[in-house]
């Protein structure tokens, strides 16, 4: 376990990625039109195509005191729907910029960031087997600049799992594999951010794992007196979407485990893959089971208690049963879901030019295609088990 200063280290690290401070810029607001993750902010910067900064924002205006809530509360709904002219509204942005300096907002901030991004840190980072400071630092930097999953598995593929291989040498090797995916990748912007792996490079060539101070990230000192109490680019390229009740009701297989894992926790319910009242209805009893907000949504926080995080790493761990190696491929009504974005984002990586929007439609069928002929394999659109592996699915 770690202790509290080793813990505001790890944070510290990915707040100097994020924000050029070691403490974080609660003010920050941040939108490059190359983001996927459009506008960005806050200290450890989370953003409004992830769904989160709704959350974020939302959970603030509630929060008794907050300085600023009648100027955010008009444009709740905006968040919600993930409405793009925010990016670029400058009234919106000078209300966070000053909301900032708000204590409520920095409380807030801190809860949020620790609810929707540290504790599923720390259960990915438990359920591989990562023990050390600096270990668990580079988890939250993948959990915090997205694609954590996608990168973790391709570790375990080409490198083997960490209880086989050992932390140090895991971790290492996460590293390198992250490095080259972002210093290869299609978009730009993600591209400038290897300093991000240059770093705990760095770090792991000092041997310093347990994250002893003082150290250096981005020409930072950490020692204790600055861990007392620039923008980057987001790498969550196919972010596991927020799940909550709308019309039309959401489907995918997403969903389906979230409804596997309330039966197991005792809840009576059909694992259809559609969030609908009931599963809603369902999910705000467990939550309130559990301590949690009782809003009925499925976030990162919710994901990670119920245990649907992506966590299982085969079908000898895994907690539910495995998802048929041959379900990819197109079907009516589509599927959706996570699966759907991750195999976009691989065929995007190989070149192919397909959407990340989690449908597997036709023109996904067709991009499957056109990477099965550049590969020699059977061009039949459906991602079966040679397909996978070639995609490192």
């Amino acid at each position: 376990m770690l202790t509290p200063l080793q813990k505001q280290a790890a944070k510290a690290i990915v707040n100097a990625f994020e924000t050029g401070t070691l403490q974080g810029d609660y003010g920050n607001v941040t939108f490059l039109p190359t983001d996927p993750g459009g506008l960005t902010y806050g200290r450890s910067q989370t953003t409004l195509n992830s769904g989160n900064l709704a959350l974020l924002i939302t959970a603030y205006v509630k929060a008794p005191g907050a300085l600023y809530a009648d100027e955010l509360r008009p444009y709740l709904g905006r968040f919600d729907a993930q409405d793009q002219s925010l990016n670029r509204d400058s009234t919106l942005r000078r209300i966070l910029q000053d909301a900032g300096s708000d204590p409520v907002m920095q409380t807030t901030q801190d809860e949020f960031f620790d609810r929707v991004y540290w504790e599923p840190t720390v259960t990915s980072a438990n359920y591989i087997g990562i023990k050390t400071a600096l270990g668990m630092a580079v988890v939250y930097d993948g959990r915090i600049h997205g694609s954590w999953h996608l990168i973790r598995d391709r570790t375990i593929q080409n490198h083997g799992k960490l209880s086989a291989i050992g932390e140090q040498k895991w971790v290492a090797q996460y590293v390198a594999t992250r490095r080259n995916w972002l210093a290869n990748h299609s978009i730009e912007l993600l591209r400038r951010t290897v300093y991000r792996m240059d770093t705990f490079n760095q770090l792991i060539a000092e041997g310093n794992w347990d994250l002893k101070l003082p150290f250096f990230v981005r020409g930072l000192r950490a020692d204790a007196a600055a861990l007392s109490p620039r923008a980057s680019g987001s790498a969550d390229i196919a972010p596991e979407r927020l799940i909550k009740l709308q019309t039309p009701y959401l489907r995918g297989e997403d969903i389906r485990q979230v409804q596997i894992a309330l039966n197991r926790a005792g809840f009576s319910i059909e694992p259809d893959g559609v969030f609908g009242p009931g599963t809603a209805e369902l999910v705000k009893q467990w939550q309130t089971q559990k301590g949690l907000t009782p809003d009925g949504i499925i976030g990162a926080a919710t994901r990670s208690a119920l245990g649907v995080d992506g966590e299982d790493l085969d079908a000898t761990t895994a907690t539910t049963p495995p998802i048929d190696p041959t379900a990819l491929k197109l079907t009516n009504p589509p599927l959706k879901g996570n699966e759907v974005r991750a195999l976009q984002a691989a065929l995007r990586e190989q070149g192919i030019r397909v959407s990340t929007d989690g449908v597997f439609g036709s023109d996904t069928e067709q991009a499957v295609k056109e990477y099965q002929r550049s590969k020699g394999m059977a061009a039949d659109g459906v991602v079966g088990p040679a397909t996978r592996r070639s995609l490192g699915l």
